[in-house]
């Protein structure tokens, strides 16, 4: 596959999402308050294809690439018939523009606006509904996706966030599968208590990744509370 395509592919996808940076050929994100939001095009292993990926990151770990290691919500998108995308790079500007527009249409957050803090959580409860979450309510990647959810709210509110963490701790938590994890159930509460109340050093963190240089160029826009 001849660099020119993909970087042909790549311009398209950016020139449709211009509220999007590129923070690299495949990775288009903004910031959103204390998180990254974007679109990813994830390459097929076994051919010259590709899948567009809505993608949410944290902004709170201990830097950039803790950050990136691992999506807060990876979600494909699909085409009319409900099946994922899976677009060959030598596709047509004229199809790929249709792909676009579907995409567009159904991209779960708008990449052109400050957005409620709401929607940000309907959207993440929606997720922890769907599969391979939904099998398993109480598991510790259910507990993860609450965990970023706390963290979101507590950027803007932490009257939010206080009430989420009071959501959290009633669950019914499957221990065992928190020390399958290698985590303590019991310490991981603990820690998102600690988080609580240390709010400012959360923050700071937050606005220190934001200057990093990779991620200093990208757009913005801000969580509405």
């Amino acid at each position: 596959m001849e660099k020119t395509v993909k970087k042909r592919v790549s311009e398209e996808w950016l020139r449709a999402f211009s509220q999007l940076s590129a923070f690299s050929q495949n990775k288009f994100y903004k910031i959103l308050g204390s998180c990254l939001i974007g679109i990813e095009l994830i390459k097929s292993p076994l051919k010259e294809n590709y899948s567009p990926y809505f993608v949410i990151y944290p902004l709170w770990k201990k830097d950039v690439k803790s950050n990136l290691n691992y999506p807060i919500i990876l979600k494909e998108f699909k085409d009319k018939n409900g099946y994922q995308y899976d677009i060959p790079y030598e596709m047509s500007s004229v199809i790929l523009s249709d792909v676009i527009k579907r995409v567009r249409q159904n991209c779960p957050l708008p990449f052109d606006s400050n957005i409620p803090l709401l929607s940000i959580l309907s959207l993440m409860d929606t997720f922890s509904k769907e599969p391979p979450l939904s099998a398993a309510p109480n598991s510790y990647l259910q507990a993860v996706l609450q965990e970023s959810k706390l963290k979101i709210a507590l950027y803007g509110s932490i009257q939010k966030s206080q009430i989420i963490f009071n959501q959290i701790k009633k669950t019914n938590w499957d221990a065992h599968h928190f020390s399958a994890c290698g985590v303590d159930l019991n310490n991981w509460l603990e820690s998102l208590r600690e988080e609580l109340d240390n709010r400012e050093d959360f923050l700071r963190q937050i606005e220190i990744n934001k200057r990093d240089s990779k991620i200093l160029k990208l757009k913005f826009s801000e969580i509405i509370i």
